[in-house]
């Protein structure tokens, strides 16, 4: 088995063991299902001192790539900034948020939180967001988790808490949780990833948790649940009021901004047009990269990939889809044919790299540790296929390894890609299930750079 693509019985570095199960997309979906395995051995933090991390290459010689951080994180699946100086991370396994000041790794962590952790289950998400100007000087940004919690007897939820980051103690403070999501039956498809806009509204994402009703496109299913779906909330955890089912008399769907989705690792917000963009895993091929539009019906547990490589026509859709007033099915932008499982994307917020990277997209994988590149069109509403070395991808469709190689700008991030982030210098920073992170800067600014984060 290679450790380097996941397929059949799939073959991870840092997991002990698994059982076989059928070919999935992801590290998470390989054990995902009740009775599979849950144990997980990642070696010790200088376990092995001397041997050299060695360094993704890139295909863009203007640029280079430096680790951050080698090796010093347990299983690590989201981060963000909180200032230049401070970039704090969630460890899934063992509940703790990690911060990273000045490139120390604090062996202290800034909280931990009551986690079950099998499967997809764990501490997921985290974003931030600036505090209002009337709150107390003593905080100055909130910062949003998103875990599976475990609370009396053995009972689990995903739920998304909002906290106060204490600068001075480097803490997070005040717990307050804003959003309340099933976790049953699972222990699978917890989607998690969390995702703040300008106007400080926060988007989560939830996977089908292997259930089937209305939200997976199963017309005789039970009715909306909180299960495949994008909701967007106010910081209190209220609907924002132009959600696209606000209006509905059911209270949970008021809050719902996209559904359909079988389980997503990767939220952006486009910082010039304010869309959202996801990423979704298939069962066995065709990961999704997608645009969100508010009422995005994404098709599983009907379609995925585009409709096309379905056996559902457009005409069939009506019948076969679960449709609810205001949404309306829309195909990826575009579809990787074997999994690759996608992972986060990130839109460059910065002209750092240099304009011909400023505010377009990068998308990661865990089962290569591949790092995707796209430049949006003029309208950004679509990737721009119209250059040559991207002409076998017009039909919206990665098949091969050739068409793949075309999209591909870096590889190699051991451990697999499980966060994308841009830093508070402008520059690119990556996540690894390793423990890693790396940052991308252009060649020659080695001079202005140290070990700093930022």
């Amino acid at each position: 088995m290679s450790t380097g693509t996941i397929s059949g019985c799939a073959a991870i570095i840092i997991i002990l063991f698994l059982y076989c199960f059928p070919v999935a997309t992801n590290y998470f979906d390989n054990y995902a299902v009740k009775g599979t395995a849950d144990h997980f051995v990642i070696p010790a933090f200088g376990q092995e001192e001397e041997e050299q991390l060695s360094l993704p290459p890139l295909n863009d010689q203007a640029l280079r790539i430096e680790p951050v951080v080698e090796g010093g994180l347990l299983f690590p699946t989201s981060m963000v900034f909180v200032d230049n100086d401070t970039l704090l991370v969630t460890q899934k396994d063992d509940g703790n948020a990690i911060a990273i000041i000045n490139g120390t790794v604090k062996s202290q962590p800034v909280i931990s939180v009551e986690v079950e952790n099998r499967a997809t289950r764990g501490l997921l998400g985290i974003t931030a967001v600036e505090k209002p100007s009337t709150s107390s000087s003593d905080h100055t940004k909130l910062v949003f988790l998103y875990y599976t919690e475990l609370y009396g007897q053995d009972q689990v939820r995903n739920r998304v808490y909002r906290y106060e980051w204490d600068q001075e103690n480097q803490m997070l403070v005040n717990g307050t949780m804003v959003l309340d999501l099933p976790a049953d039956p699972g222990p699978g498809h917890n989607g998690g990833k969390i995702e703040a806009d300008k106007n400080g509204n926060l988007y989560a994402v939830i996977g089908d948790l292997f259930r089937e009703g209305q939200l997976q496109n199963v017309l005789e299913g039970p009715a909306a649940e909180d299960s495949s779906v994008i909701i967007r909330i106010t910081q209190d955890g209220s609907a924002v009021a132009d959600n696209p089912f606000f209006n509905s008399s059911n209270e949970w769907m008021q809050k719902y901004y996209g559904y359909g989705i079988r389980n997503s690792f990767g939220l952006a917000i486009d910082p010039i047009s304010g869309l959202l963009w996801d990423t979704e895993n298939g069962p066995t091929a065709y990961d999704e990269m997608n645009i969100v539009y508010p009422g995005f019906n994404s098709g599983w547990k009907k379609i995925m990939g585009p409709l096309s490589r379905s056996n559902l026509e457009k005409a069939d859709l009506e019948e076969e889809l679960t449709f609810f007033d205001g949404s309306k099915y829309a195909d990826p932008i575009l579809s990787w044919k074997d999994s690759v499982a996608l992972t986060d994307l990130e839109f460059l917020n910065s002209k750092a790299l240099g304009l011909e990277y400023a505010y377009n997209l990068f998308v990661g994988d865990f089962n290569n540790g591949n790092l995707y590149y796209f430049e949006l069109n003029n309208t950004r509403t679509d990737i721009k296929l119209d250059d040559n070395d991207l002409s076998g991808l017009t039909d919206k469709v990665a098949d091969d390894d050739q068409e793949l190689s075309q999209i591909v700008f870096g590889t190699g991030f051991d451990g697999g890609i499980t966060d994308i982030e841009t830093g508070p210098d402008g520059f690119l920073y990556i996540l690894t299930l390793n423990g890693s992170i790396y940052r991308i800067s252009p060649v020659g600014d080695e001079n202005n750079q140290d070990q700093n984060v930022s």
